[in-house]
């Protein structure tokens, strides 16, 4: 855990569970069903293990939850996710989760409550998006790919650095 964290106050019962998940379970999955397309990204990696935080797009909650409480598990047990990593240990039959950095500039539209729980911490927070592929095996950036599958996982970082 982080040395000198400062705790948000807590204005709401909502943000009490926040502070629950983040001390019992290592962090929160906070899951936006009405985005356009939904997501669900973590709070608390950062605090508890130095891991950067986490943003998966296009997802059913349950889902986006399990993957997300998995790489939470690898980060507890000392391991850490980068920029560029692609990994076939998350998803069934050898599909693949690719890890890119996300860019500050692209944090206020999906992370506020991220942000407000960080946001007395001296630095940002780092944070990863997990980006999957199609049927076909094919991610986003790729030309093939299904135009839905680009369609639910923006690129965040082509929209900064």
């Amino acid at each position: 855990m982080q040395d000198n964290f400062e705790w948000p106050k807590a204005d709401h019962e909502a943000d009490e569970i926040i502070f629950r998940n983040v001390r019992k379970h290592g962090c929160h999955i906070a899951t936006i069903g009405d985005g356009d397309p939904p997501f669900a990204f973590s709070i608390g990696l950062f605090l508890n293990y130095g891991h950067p935080e986490l943003i998966i797009f296009g997802m059913r909650p349950e889902s986006a939850q399990l993957i997300i409480n998995d790489v939470r598990d690898r980060a507890a047990a000392g391991h850490t996710f980068v920029d560029g990593d692609i990994s076939d240990d998350f998803l069934l039959d050898g599909y693949k989760l690719a890890f890119w950095h996300v860019p500050l500039m692209a944090y206020p539209e999906y992370l506020g409550m991220a942000i407000w729980f960080y946001g007395k911490s001296p630095r940002p927070f780092p944070c990863l998006q997990l980006i999957w592929q199609d049927r076909n095996r094919r991610f986003p950036w790729e030309a093939e790919c299904s135009p839905e599958v680009k369609a639910d996982q923006p690129l965040l970082k082509k929209t900064g650095s």
